[in-house]
Parts: structure tokens; C-alpha cells; sequence
């Protein structure tokens, strides 16, 4: 049925085929968690397939944006919620946050489109239209600062098996499979038969390759446990409460209270901002280090910093520091990839608004890098809650780190879809290193997570507890990600491309009687 409607729709700019094209992109939006609507991949077919029936490359360009303004419309919403927490203050961004996200993103989906297009005679048509594709996501994650949130790849998280390609390929491997597994149905609109034989054979050789290696190295991969226990704690503190400082002791005595529950842990760790006042502030400090007497353990705390030099004006930073019993500080970082408009404010000369979070100053930003924790012999990878989102951020190439630490606070999109697509984005981040993850929100999900992507425990949405763990090891040797990065996504493409290549000259061969 599908068939016949697609094939008696014209795809010129008649209305119907805007709103066919804008409920496609919609559904394709489905696809991500918590829903994993994956009927919703067979979406990107459809597109592959108007694309090039379109006319001219500027009708490609609008099919292909409005496409990508209801596939971001619909796993992007869930950013008014943030916006909406200070809807005193910012109501009037609302709309922005609603439909303004979807029209800065659809222009990557239109120009794929667009490019595509003009190869679309080509025999490598269907690769074409995947490599773009790729390309501007990968072009997403970076640009403006960038937004790599909900590639294609993401929809696989729905199981560990099928993520187990991104400690080979990364995030925009996985993407690739996808986007050019599902986009192969296209051929079948057009009646090309033959295309869709060819790639219906790439795209079963990939799959297929791709699941025998992910059965293969979980079963070679059990979860092995270090010696060290580490307690997360999720207080699920409202986010309207996080910052008020009548509830500002409340909220430390509840980090408190949870923390010294029974159980005997080596490592505890709080979340994003947990300490939303300067460690030496002299109240503050003291309470802490009276429970760290009682637990006798290390605390890592996301919290806030300032420093005021005689050259600087005052700067804050969102950090992640260590301490003990003593007071002193084990190590100390800064959030080096900070939230455009919530965190500072872009081109403040142009923009004379303040930024979502609480205060009028903005933060400032630190540099990526490993931290040391001897007393444990951990070496950390610390990513504070958005920069989990950027796959270049977690990469440990070269280096002895052993553990992955993830700090954040979802507290701002309430029971949205955000917070599960958060967790399945840090998850990630897991099995492209081969590195376990400690993954702790104020609200949202806490989980600890092995080198594999296997989630060990977790504390789901709204919840309020603590998860009591041993830590996972990491993998015995660095996975091929790690150590090369996305160029070896360059290499699937042309193993893809050489056996599409051998398919097409088959195929003449057979025509041709040779």
C-alpha cells in the first residue's frame, strides 16, 4: 500500500507532498530512545527515494528541509523544558526552543539533500546520498560550536549487540550502517531492481559482519570487576530548588544523608554542580569533610569555582574535583565545552541577554584532560554533563586512562525524552573507549556501565538513591576507535564502496553475456 501512495505522489511543491515529507521526517524522529520506533528508519528510504525525483537541486534542498524540520522537530523538543524550568524569565524563548532548534539543524539534512542530488544519475546514487549524509552530521558536531545530539547511529542503543560497531567505527560508523541499510529500500520505489539487489547484498555483508563481530566480542568480553567500590548518588533535587538558597542546605544534607546510608564504599561521587558554592567556603567544607570522616572514603563532586586574579576580572567554572577526609583537593577540572546560551552567551555584543543558568556572570571555559587518582590507581576521563555528547571529547588514545567519569544534571527536561537520550549518548561513549563508565545525574539516569556498553545497575528517572558498585575494568587492549578515530570510517566506506563496485561489474558482466 505504502508503495502505490509513494509512487502516485508527484514530489513537486504540492502541499501534499510537504506534509507527506514533514510526517516522514516525524516519524523518523521516533527512532531514538526512549521510543526506538525503528520502523521510523524506513523513513530515510522514502527521502533517498524523493530526492531524486525532485526536478531541480533547490527542491531537493526544501524536500530535504522539511524532512529534517519534523525529524528534529520530534527528538528535539524536549529542550523547552530546560528553557521552561525559568519560564518567568524566558518565556518568551519558548517558541525559539521549540521551532528554532529544528530550523538551525534541518539546513544539514537539506544541503546532504541537495548534494546528493546532483549525482543522482550515478550508479553510487544510494552511496552518495549515505556519505553525505554522514558527512553532515560529522560537520554538526563541530560547526557553531556544535550539536552532534541524535545521529542516526544512536538508534541502535536500543541493544548492546548492535553497538558494539562503534568500538571500531565510532558514533559516525554507526550512522553509516544505518543510514545506508535503510535508505537501500529506495530502489524498490523506483522499480531498479537490480540496485536493490546490489545493495541489499552491502548492506547484508555489513550487517552481517557487524553482528558476528559484536556476538563475538561480548562473549570474549564478560564483565570483570576491579577491587574498588564507588557509590553514585542521585538526589533528584528539583532544578528550581538547585539554586535557591533557602534549600541550600537541605539539598547538601541530602546529598549527605545518602551518601553515609549503610554500605562501605572507596569512591563516592556526586553529581553535576552538586556543590553549587566554592569548596573553601568555610561552612561548606567543614560539612563535607565531617561525613568524609564518618565514610572515610574520596568524594568527586561536580561543582562551581571561581578564581580572581590581580590581571583577571572574576571568573567561574563548572568543575569536577576530588577530596578526602584532610580537605585537600586530589585533582581538579574544568568543564572544557560549555552550553552555548545556557552556560555563557555567544557574540555577547549581539545577543545582550543572560544565560539560562543561575548568575549574570558567564562561565568559563577549561581543557580536556586525564586526571590522576593514585590513592585508587584510577585515571579518569571527566566529562561534565553536555560534553559527553562529543565523541572527541571521551577519546583516550595513547593513554593510561581507566575509567570514564560522567557528572551531569537532567533535572532540566523533566520526564521528556531528554534524559534517556542523554544516558544512551554517554553510553556510548563506553564502547568506543573500552572504557567503563560512572555515570551519575542530579536526576535523570545514574548508571554504572562497562567496557562494553553492558549496564551493570542503573537508577532510572526521578528516582531517588544511591547505586552501590564495584568498578568495571577496562578492556585489555584499546579498541580500534580509540587509537584511529573516525578515519576508520573512511575505511568502511570504501569497503563498501568495493563491494558495490564488484556488484555493478557483475551485473554488466551478466548484461553484457561476457
Amino acid at each position: 500500500m505504502l508503495y502505490i501512495f509513494v509512487n502516485n505522489l508527484k514530489f513537486s511543491d504540492m502541499w501534499q507532498s510537504k506534509i507527506f515529507t514533514l510526517i516522514s521526517g516525524m516519524i523518523g524522529g521516533l527512532i531514538f530512545a526512549p521510543t526506538f520506533f525503528l520502523p521510523g528508519l524506513l523513513t530515510l528510504s522514502l527521502l533517498c527515494y524523493q530526492i531524486r525525483q525532485a526536478e531541480t537541486v533547490g527542491q531537493a534542498a526544501k524536500i530535504g528541509f522539511i524532512y529534517g524540520f519534523g525529524h528534529f522537530l520530534v527528538n528535539m523538543y524536549w529542550i523547552t523544558f530546560g528553557v521552561a524550568v525559568y519560564i518567568d524569565q524566558f518565556w518568551w524563548l519558548l517558541p525559539f526552543s521549540l521551532f528554532g532548534f529544528p530550523l538551525i539543524l534541518a539546513p544539514f539534512i537539506s544541503l546532504a539533500c541537495g548534494l546528493s542530488w546532483r549525482r543522482k544519475n550515478s550508479s553510487n546514487y544510494h552511496l552518495i546520498f549515505s556519505i553525505s549524509w554522514i558527512f553532515f552530521e560529522w560537520l554538526r558536531s563541530w560547526i557553531f560550536t556544535g550539536l552532534p545530539w541524535n545521529l542516526l547511529g544512536y538508534s541502535l542503543s536500543f541493544s548492546t549487540l548492535t553497538i558494539q560497531p562503534s568500538s571500531v567505527v565510532g558514533i559516525y560508523g554507526l550512522s553509516f550502517i544505518v543510514i545506508y541499510t535503510f535508505s537501500s529500500l529506495s530502489f524498490l520505489f523506483s522499480k531498479e531492481y537490480s540496485k536493490f539487489y546490489i545493495s541489499s547484498i552491502c548492506s547484508i555483508v555489513i550487517c552481517s559482519v557487524a553482528l558476528i563481530f559484536s556476538y563475538i566480542k561480548l562473549e570474549n568480553n564478560p564483565t570483570v570487576f576491579s577491587n574498588i567500590t564507588a557509590r553514585l548518588v542521585q538526589p533528584s533535587i528539583p532544578q528550581i530548588a538547585k539554586w535557591d538558597e533557602q534549600s541550600f542546605w537541605q539539598n547538601l544534607d541530602t546529598h549527605i544523608a545518602l551518601s553515609t546510608s549503610p554500605g562501605k564504599a572507596d569512591l563516592i561521587i556526586w553529581s553535576e554542580a552538586a556543590v553549587v558554592a566554592p569548596f573553601e567556603f568555610p561552612p561548606l567544607k567543614n560539612k563535607i569533610l565531617a561525613m568524609l570522616a564518618v565514610t572515610d572514603n574520596i568524594l568527586i563532586t561536580g561543582g562551581i569555582n571561581e578564581s580572581n586574579t590581580t590581571n583577571k576580572e572574576l571568573e567561574i567554572y563548572s568543575s569536577m574535583y576530588a577530596t578526602r577526609k584532610e580537605g585537600d583537593i586530589l585533582f581538579e577540572y574544568f568543564k572544557s565545552h560549555l552550553v552555548p546560551f545556557g552556560e555563557y552567551v555567544p557574540f555577547k555584543n549581539f545577543f545582550p541577554i543572560k544565560k539560562i543558568t543561575a548568575g549574570f556572570l558567564d562561565y568559563s571555559p577549561g581543557k580536556a584532560k586525564i586526571v590522576d587518582l593514585p590513592q585508587l590507581n584510577l585515571s579518569i576521563r571527566p566529562l561534565i554533563c553536555y560534553e559527553s555528547i562529543f565523541p572527541q571529547l571521551a577519546l583516550t588514545p595513547n593513554t593510561k586512562a581507566n575509567l570514564i567519569v560522567n557528572v551531569t544534571n537532567d533535572a532540566w527536561y523533566g520526564n521528556s525524552s531528554g534524559p534517556y537520550q542523554h544516558f544512551q549518548i554517554s553510553r556510548l561513549r563506553a564502547v568506543e573507549n573500552g572504557l567503563p563508565l560512572l555515570r551519575v545525574a542530579n536526576n535523570g539516569i545514574s548508571a554504572v556501565i562497562d567496557p562494553v556498553g553492558r549496564i551493570v545497575q542503573k537508577l532510572s528517572l526521578n528516582k531517588v538513591g544511591v547505586i552501590d558498585s564495584l568498578i568495571p575494568i577496562r578492556l585489555n587492549k584499546p579498541t580500534l576507535y580509540s587509537k584511529f578515530g573516525n578515519a576508520n570510517v573512511i575505511v568502511l566506506i570504501l569497503v563498501v564502496l568495493i563491494i558495490q563496485s564488484i556488484g555493478n561489474y557483475g551485473k554488466k558482466k551478466l548484461f553484457y553475456g561476457l
